[in-house]
């Protein structure tokens, strides 16, 4: 019995030892993609030297309030509506001031039909005076009675200018009274979308709150959403590593998978005291409809690609900075529990572990491990493994 399980072994090892050699002459065909740096220049590198935390804030963002205190009585927006410059996003009660504006309409009809009937009279004593002049040159007419015609004359031209001058000011009681009807009128005082109700129907709002909260500030917090950048605080003791212009990469604590490209804006010029500090405000190259003010952010900030043969960047304690390169998806595998990328050297597969990070829909970006140029393996049979001779597939070889 013993003999037959030793021969059982024997021939399982033979069995084993023959499909390991056959595995290890035969090579594995393989497809194959090329490591591109960040931002797609041949040989150049972005390199992360500072990140920093913040949140999503509008540029543009407003509390919008009333000019005069009174009760709302219609609000037409709620969160989440889009409005234009101008829009009207709430009334108030403006019984009174339609009121006034009818009044003055009505003034000025007056002011009007008077100053028609002024010119009619001022028309009248003229012709009636040139009748006079013309028989008082003929002696047909005394001297007293032509000296009277002339001063009605006078007198309705006078009264022409002063008809006149009421007119005018009837039109500005209109524009006056118009005013304050407008300003009844709560409007948008730019294009963008209503973030908060501050007030309802019913309550009375003002310019300035009352201390007891009896009447409110504003009606809606809005904000303009093409404004949206990212305002992070770093250390004042790194502050130096950054610059306006510079590229950056914006990570959404809600989108951690994705990174949307940007760069600094602004780098405030004061610190603050209580957090040793400093403001550093980063735009969106290109915004997306999903960010959304007040969500957290992480930005990485980058160095400018190198040229190729320049040497690597240090930090500040001389340590090589890991340049940061392009692969697809497909390219990162489990191995041992730990991503790992397989690159093809002298026709074999040589593994490295990488700690990838989205970059795209189909891409990853990798940190060290991989550089540049460099052809990674991105299909090939389940049983791969480090060391495998493999063969890129032969169009790709012709295309390499």
């Amino acid at each position: 019995m013993l003999w037959f399980a030793v021969a059982g072994l024997v021939v399982f090892l033979g069995i084993a030892g023959a499909f390991l050699t056959l595995r290890a002459s035969r090579p594995l065909e393989v497809s194959v993609a090329t490591a591109v740096a960040m931002g797609g220049a041949p040989g150049a590198s972005a390199t992360e030297i500072l990140t920093a935390n913040g949140y999503v804030v509008a540029r543009q963002r407003a509390s919008v309030s009333t000019e005069v205190a009174g009760r709302l009585e219609a609000l037409y927006v709620g969160e989440g509506s889009r409005v234009e410059r101008g829009e009207v996003l709430g009334v108030l009660r403006n019984r009174d001031q339609r009121v006034a504006v009818a009044a003055a309409r009505a003034a000025l009809a007056a002011a009007k039909a008077a100053h028609e009937e002024a010119k009619a009279s001022r028309d009248e004593s003229e012709l009636a005076w040139t009748r006079m002049v013309s028989l008082r040159e003929r002696d047909l007419m005394s001297a007293s009675e032509a000296d009277a015609a002339e001063a009605r004359v006078k007198v309705d031209r006078a009264r022409v200018d002063r008809t006149l001058a009421d007119v005018e000011s009837a039109e500005a009681g209109l524009r006056v009274a118009e005013v304050e009807l407008d300003k009844t009128f709560i409007r948008a005082p730019f294009a963008g979308a209503i973030l908060r109700k501050e007030a309802e129907v019913g309550e009375i709002v003002s310019p300035i709150p009352s201390s007891g909260g009896l009447t409110r500030g504003a009606i809606v917090t809005m904000a303009n959403l093409a404004t949206l950048e990212v305002e992070v605080d770093v250390n004042e003791g790194y502050v130096a590593r950054a610059r306006e212009g510079m590229r950056a990469e914006i990570t959404l604590d809600a989108y951690p998978g994705e990174r949307f490209p940007g760069h600094v804006r602004q780098i405030v010029p004061t610190a603050d005291r209580q957090k040793a500090t400093v403001l550093v405000k980063v735009s969106f190259d290109s915004l997306d409809t999903r960010v959304l003010p007040e969500m957290g952010a992480r930005v990485a900030f980058l160095a400018d690609a190198r040229p190729p043969g320049a040497g690597a960047a240090t930090g500040d304690s001389g340590a090589a900075l890991a340049a940061v390169v392009l692969l697809p998806k497909s390219a990162v595998r489990d191995l041992d529990g730990r991503a790992a990328v397989f690159v093809v050297e002298r026709g074999r597969a040589a593994a490295r572990y990488v700690a990838p990070r989205p970059a795209g829909p189909d891409l990853v970006a990798v940190a060290g491990g991989i550089a540049a140029g460099e052809r990674v393996i991105v299909e090939a049979p389940d049983t791969l493994r480090d060391k495998d001779r493999v063969r890129v597939r032969r169009d790709e070889a012709k295309g390499s």
